[in-house]
């Protein structure tokens, strides 16, 4: 009976170890909105396979968006930078880290790297733009918000970037062009009518930002008409 006790236990004490990189149902607590709990369950895993780079990034990820203890941060990424070098979503959150830290051009660097392993990767895309502006480099800025406003025209807050970073190296005209040709597009939304609203009244076109301005009023409602009395015939 012993004999048979401890064999079991041989058995079934693996079951209870994390398949390496099974990170669903950590996840899915995250998509739940329990974020905390998601961190909880990566760490979990990370016990089990602590040179996995998939769970690294996972904590590292979660404790950036949670705000946590960026010493942490930067184990995790140090740890899954030595097991997958060439991951593009390493990288990404390397910027994130050096944002964090104030260093904007390490987080710039970083950013490139992702794009440079992705050149699809959007969100690593648009902090390397935003990264570029804060750091005053307006040229490499709008290349990059060109490059992804190409890709996604109707990404509106993309557009209105790059037109920010246009308009920042004196260069009126094809900021306005952007403008004009993003409300041809998109004549109804509220947010673009309101930065060419604001585009006119810096360039002393006070009649032209008014005229925009009643455009991104929404209509009146209708006035309500009175019952009509019975007829008395």
């Amino acid at each position: 009976m012993l004999l048979w006790l401890l064999v079991a236990g041989a058995l079934a004490a693996p079951m209870d170890v994390p398949v390496s990189g099974d990170l669903t149902p950590a996840l899915a607590r995250e998509a739940e909105g329990d974020s905390e709990g998601a961190l909880e369950g990566v760490l979990v895993v990370l016990r089990a396979w602590p040179t996995q780079p998939l769970p690294r990034l996972e904590a590292a990820r979660l404790l950036l968006k949670l705000g946590g203890d960026l010493t942490q941060v930067r184990t995790h990424l140090d740890v899954a930078t030595a097991g997958a070098p060439d991951n593009p979503r390493l990288h990404y959150l390397w910027g994130l880290y050096w944002e964090e830290q104030g260093e904007l051009l390490q987080a710039a660097r970083s950013y490139e790297r992702a794009v440079a392993l992705r050149s699809t990767y959007e969100d690593a895309r648009f902090r390397l733009g935003g990264t570029w502006a804060a750091a005053g480099d307006w040229l490499k800025a709008e290349m990059h918000y060109r490059l992804l406003a190409r890709a996604r025209p109707e990404w509106v807050q993309v557009r209105l970037q790059l037109i920010h970073v246009i308009a920042q190296q004196g260069r009126r005209e094809d900021a306005e062009r952007e403008l004009l040709q993003l409300r041809a597009e998109q004549p109804g939304n509220v947010l673009v009518l309101n930065q060419l609203a604001a585009f006119y009244e810096r360039t002393g076109r006070a009649r032209q930002a008014a005229e925009v301005r009643a455009q991104s009023k929404p209509p009146a409602p209708p006035k309500k008409m009175r019952p009509l009395r019975p007829s008395r015939r």
